[in-house]
This record gives structure tokens, C-alpha cells and sequence, in this order.
């Protein structure tokens, strides 16, 4: 496992609809960028999260109504029932969970250590750091 990054510091988070928070306390596992199948198919891309010990992670609101996916014999995926956001991964028995990067309400002292299955990518997508910034200018009635 990648050592652990971040300080004890207190991270908060939440779905799109805020149906579902959650807070925990850090250092955390820096985050991994998965291009698996299961994380292509689930997210609609790629998948990015943080992991930390679940006696360091609680819900603030909303745990009666996480929703969990059986994705395999072995993991479960945490969405909201509401927004149907991909809050969490969890293999069975873990003393770990991962959080989605995006759920997270701050990002300090994240940083992403690595991508993996990147033979998976599909279709054949690289990310590269030369790729335009397209926010300024976008047309988003031609999406």
C-alpha cells in the first residue's frame, strides 16, 4: 500500500444533492486514478479516490440512505439513492474505505500518486498534461 499523506487534518464531503455527508480524519492514502472496467462503466470515465481507515470515517447525514452495489464478489460501491453520485468503494471485510475525489469538499493536501489498469482505457484514451484548457470559449449548446 502507498504511505499514508495528509495530516490528521479533518476532511468533509458530500454528494451533488447533499442527500449523503460525511467527514474523516486524515493522514489519508493519496489518491489513485483507476481506469478498471467496473470504475469506467460506473463513473462514465475514469475514477479517483482516497482511501483512510473506517475508524477514522463517519456520516454526518444520510448513512440510512447510502445505497450499496455489489460490484463484484469481493467490493461494494457506495451511491446516493438520490443523485445516484459514486460516493465510496469498499472490498468486503476492509478495514479501509475509498472516497470519491469529487465528493470531497476540499481537496488540500491530496495528492494523486498514480493511475492503475491504465491498460484498460478505452477507448485508447491517454491523459496528457498538453491537452488544452477548453473552459474559456467552450460552446456548451454544441455539446
Amino acid at each position: 500500500m502507498l504511505s499514508q499523506t495528509g495530516s490528521a487534518r479533518r476532511y468533509t464531503g458530500h454528494c451533488h444533492c447533499g442527500t449523503i455527508t460525511f467527514e474523516l480524519t486524515g493522514p489519508v492514502r493519496p489518491a489513485i486514478m483507476c481506469h478498471c472496467e467496473d470504475c469506467f462503466r460506473i463513473s462514465g470515465y475514469s475514477w479517483a479516490a482516497i482511501a483512510v481507515d473506517t475508524d477514522r470515517f463517519s456520516f454526518v447525514s444520510g448513512k440510512d440512505r447510502l445505497s450499496w452495489y455489489r460490484s463484484s464478489e469481493h467490493v461494494r460501491r457506495g451511491f446516493c439513492p438520490d443523485c445516484h453520485a459514486h460516493m465510496f468503494y469498499q472490498r468486503l471485510n476492509a478495514d479501509m474505505i475509498s472516497v470519491s475525489l469529487g465528493m470531497l469538499d476540499e481537496l488540500t493536501d491530496i495528492t494523486i500518486a498514480g493511475q492503475i489498469f491504465t491498460s484498460s482505457l478505452k477507448p485508447e484514451c491517454v491523459h496528457s498534461p498538453e491537452l488544452p484548457h477548453l473552459d474559456a470559449g467552450f460552446d456548451w449548446s454544441q455539446d
